[in-house]
C-alpha cells in the first residue's frame, strides 16, 4: 500500500471513530435523561417540575414516560 493510500486510511479511520464516539456520547445522554425523567415521575414530581429539571418539553416528557410504560408491559 502506497503512503497516500496508507493517509487516507488512517484518516478515514480516525472520522469514522469521531463519529462514533459522538454517537455513542449522545445515546448516554439520551438514557440518562431518560432515566432522570422516569425516576422524577415515579416519585410523583408534576410534569411541569420535570419540564423545570430536565429542560424537555412536557410533550417530550409524555412521550418518554409512555414509551417506558408501553416496554415494560
Amino acid at each position: 500500500m502506497c503512503n497516500l493510500s496508507l493517509g487516507i486510511e488512517e484518516r478515514a479511520e480516525a472520522r469514522g471513530e469521531a463519529i462514533g464516539e459522538a454517537r455513542g456520547k449522545l445515546i448516554g445522554e439520551k438514557k440518562s435523561s431518560e432515566k432522570i425523567i422516569m425516576n422524577m415521575y415515579n416519585n410523583k414530581f408534576t410534569l411541569e417540575k420535570i419540564s423545570l429539571a430536565t429542560q424537555k418539553s412536557i410533550h417530550e416528557i409524555k412521550e418518554i414516560i409512555k414509551q417506558k410504560n408501553s416496554a415494560v408491559v
